[in-house]
């Protein structure tokens, strides 16, 4: 993941925007009057939380992401942006120098390696003999054939060096395999084998869809431990991730609220039968970065939490509870007062529902789909849950027991953020406690105690409730593969915005090797009646500041080579060129009708782009006629005239470049 990306994926446009812009909520989008021209009467700057970009429909007529915004808006170069939304958001930037560079380059070879693995054993999964238990096992929770591709389930074979030994002759390095969790190592006797053996395999994925790491479940019934995640690594950081947010986000906005369970299996079952706004924690206390990931795309998150009413209450007191129950991934901890202080911070929502005893979300949904969401819609205020929790079972005549109770919730009253609802809860636990406010007001809360630093040893390393399986015995020792110019991506086909990505990287990457093509394209498309490209046309940010560097350096006439360009980038750009630099240029055979072919695919995403920009006019068109704004009405009518006009003018342009290229191949 680019610094960039990263960046945007921890900030919220709606947020940034918000600050310096007065925006209204219309539908899925936010509307505003555009802060670089003058207009007062009807909005046409418009927020797009499902792509956090921004467009001005009225005389700007420009767009672009949360670094253009800030750009624009305050006058900042791409650096200097970066640098600002980079503190903002909690990223550290790299030092540039040829170890960052390397550091960048590293990493992206162990995600194409943790691809490649989730393809081994999803192939294993659905082929290998060997998985026959596997597939009987998924059998058995009922997925089907669609949510298996989905989500790429594996297998990993019962053998200590199978993957190691498929991986090594792919070009990897043992080292390669250890650093991305593939292979564990005993640094005692020095030996190597593979991590997961004889288990089934859940890729896990970030916000971009990126396989980051793996979730593995024994297969035998008494396989220890039940759940085996992937290490720490460069790219798999639990604290971070969210299991299946990569395919729920735009779920999440669309119901408004995020339903957060504890099992891989329980989101798989939740997305096959139609609720698809459902993610997974990691086996770890909710991080505020996992919330601040989710607040992007709604503001109520509902936790769905097993029924354990006595661990509940053991979580409350700050204790962790180990759950061996079936397909939990960890251990999950409960922390109260951090969801209502993340709930503060963050201006959330944040609401819990206790599952009937003995079910998960998996079985539920299984048996009847129909009392998920009845389920849900029980759910309650993080106070309002742990009073219900911490006095179910409390005895009215018992006065030390209601003393206890106070001493555990009054901390998590005084976290809550608003006054309104703090002074509601104070009176709610008097009330259930059937005791006078003011003397809740005057509970001496317990001190606590002051800890003992003492050196861990071996046995004691592991924390509290923690499980720390034994080593396994070590093994034997065993001997030792787009577009317009054919640029195809590997794996699935890309659609909508992702083909356009496609695109314009390959648009870059052809004038990144052929300089001459830039100047012939802009002069086709400009007898065509079309403008010449220009940054407006990308959507990434570095690729609309690297299209510009090019421009400057071909205006005199020179043609400059990869090297000179790259010699005057910053450490981002040049990471963003090296990338470009992995597709691969035009061969020698179809140089001749290169510019063509760019012509074509240009048009191509630009129509791309007022498409999707038609649909979202027509969006707002039906709430102004809904809500009876006229003045609305005619501007969003106005805006869809000139939008049609230009994509007829596109239609003829592909058209005629389309006849010049078929007559051009028959000359040929």
């Amino acid at each position: 993941m680019s610094v960039t990306q990263e960046i945007k994926n921890r900030l919220d446009i709606v947020d940034v925007i918000s600050e310096t812009v007065q925006l209204r909520k219309s539908g899925r989008t936010y509307s505003g009057f555009c802060p670089f021209h003058a207009n007062t009467r009807t909005p046409a700057f418009h927020v797009f939380p499902d792509t956090q970009t921004w467009h001005c429909f009225g005389a700007c007529s420009e767009g672009g992401d949360l670094f253009n915004f800030v750009m624009k808006q305050e006058g900042l170069d791409f650096k200097e942006a970066l640098v600002k939304l980079a503190d903002r958001a909690g990223v550290t930037l790299d030092q540039p120098g040829a170890g960052s560079q390397k550091k960048k380059a590293a990493y992206q070879k162990q995600a194409d390696l943790l691809a490649a693995a989730a393809d081994y054993f999803h192939q294993l999964f659905l082929h290998a003999p060997q998985a026959k238990n596997a597939r009987r096992y998924v059998d058995g929770r009922v997925l089907n054939q669609e949510t298996i591709a989905a989500y790429k389930i594996g297998f990993a074979l019962n053998s200590w060096d199978a993957c190691r030994t498929h991986f090594n002759g792919q070009g990897y390095s043992d080292q390669e395999l250890v650093e991305v969790g593939l292979l564990t190592e005993n640094p005692d006797k020095g030996t190597r084998y593979d991590r997961f053996r004889n288990r089934l395999l859940i890729p896990i994925r970030d916000l971009d869809g990126r396989v980051v790491g793996f979730g593995a479940r024994a297969l035998e019934p008494d396989g220890i431990p039940k759940y085996l995640n992937s290490p720490q690594t460069n790219l798999f950081d639990k604290s971070s991730l969210l299991y299946g947010l990569d395919m729920a986000k735009r779920h999440i906005r669309e119901a408004r609220q995020v339903v957060i369970v504890e099992g891989y299996m329980d989101v798989m079952q939740a997305w096959q039968a139609g609720f698809r706004n459902v993610v997974a924690q990691m086996g770890t206390a909710l991080t505020e970065r996992q919330l601040t990931q989710l607040k992007r795309y709604t503001k109520r998150f509902v936790l769905a939490l097993d029924a354990d009413a006595a661990g509940m209450k053991a979580t409350m007191r700050g204790l962790q509870v180990a759950r061996e129950t079936l397909d939990r991934t960890d251990e999950v901890k409960f922390d109260a007062r951090g969801l209502v202080r993340h709930e503060g911070r963050l201006q959330a929502d944040i609401r819990i529902v206790t599952l009937p005893d003995g079910n998960d979300p998996d079985k539920i949904i299984r048996e009847d789909a129909a009392a998920w969401p009845k389920l849900l819609a029980q759910a309650k205020p993080v106070a309002a849950y742990v009073i219900g929790v911490m006095t179910a079972d409390l005895d009215p005549q018992d006065a030390k027991g209601k003393t206890a109770v106070a001493q555990q919730v009054i901390p998590l009253i005084k976290d809550i953020e608003d006054p309104v609802e703090r002074d509601h809860y104070w009176q709610e636990l008097a009330r259930v406690l059937g005791v006078d406010e003011r003397a809740l007001r005057q509970v001496k809360l317990p001190q606590k105690r002051a800890s003992v630093r003492r050196r861990p040893s071996a046995q004691s390393s592991a924390s509290p409730g923690q499980f720390r399986p034994p080593m396994p015995p070590p093994p034997p020792d065993f001997p030792p593969n787009g577009d317009e110019m054919g640029v195809r991506p590997t794996g699935r086909r890309p659609r909508g915005r992702i083909r356009s990505n496609l695109r314009q990287a390959n648009y870059l990457r052809q004038c990144l090797a052929f300089p001459r093509a830039l100047a012939q394209v802009n002069h086709k498309l400009k007898q065509h009646g079309q403008t010449a490209v220009s940054e407006a046309d990308f959507d990434q940010t570095e690729d609309k500041i690297l299209l510009r560097q090019i421009q400057e350096k071909t205006t005199d006439g020179s043609v400059v080579t990869i090297e000179e360009l790259c010699d005057s980038l910053d450490d981002i750009l040049l990471s963003r060129v090296q990338s470009l630099l992995t597709l691969p240029p035009t061969p020698e055979s179809e140089r001749d009708r290169l510019a063509d072919s760019l012509v074509l695919s240009v048009l191509n995403w630009r129509k791309e782009k007022i498409v999707k920009q038609v649909t979202e006019q027509n969006k707002l068109l039906k709430e102004a006629r809904t809500s009876g704004d006229l003045e609305a009405v005619a501007f969003y009518q106005q805006q869809l005239r000139e939008m049609s006009r230009n994509l007829l003018e596109i239609d003829r342009a592909r058209d005629a470049m389309s006849a010049v290229s078929r007559r051009r191949a028959e000359e040929t």
